[in-house]
């Protein structure tokens, strides 16, 4: 199961890690206006018509996968409509991850096998 651990909330962005049982495997942005709320999530990978290609989306009971929420590339809250943006970089004082790209990649491939997301806060 993977884990997302928000553990810094500004005004615009959120910033957290994820988790893969236990094991550290990159940072995470969201919005802070648009985030979702705590809890546990199904992950289903699957063609995002948005973005064209396959990623992780993420529905529960209080989430629809209808919505569309994603964990995808990304570098600000800016990036992110509620979506979960993912970097193997983070920098705190410019609220902002970076190496999104890999990290989408990594985080992808992992949710064919891994099926759901716990969101937990650590402020």
């Amino acid at each position: 199961m993977f884990t997302l651990v928000r553990d810094k909330r500004t005004g615009t962005a959120i910033l957290g890690s994820l988790y893969l049982n236990g094991a550290f495997i990159c940072y995470t942005l969201e919005n802070a206006a648009k985030a979702i709320p705590v809890g546990l999530y199904s992950i289903e990978n699957s063609k995002s018509p948005k973005f064209g290609r396959e990623l992780p989306l993420l529905f529960s009971d209080k989430v629809p996968s209808s919505r569309g929420v994603r964990i995808h590339s990304g570098n600000t809250y800016k990036d992110s409509a509620a979506c979960v943006l993912v970097g193997m970089r983070r920098d705190d004082v410019r609220e902002r991850i970076d190496e999104s790209k890999d990290a989408e990649k990594m985080v992808t491939m992992l949710c064919r096998s891994v099926c759901q997301l716990s969101i937990v806060e650590n402020f």
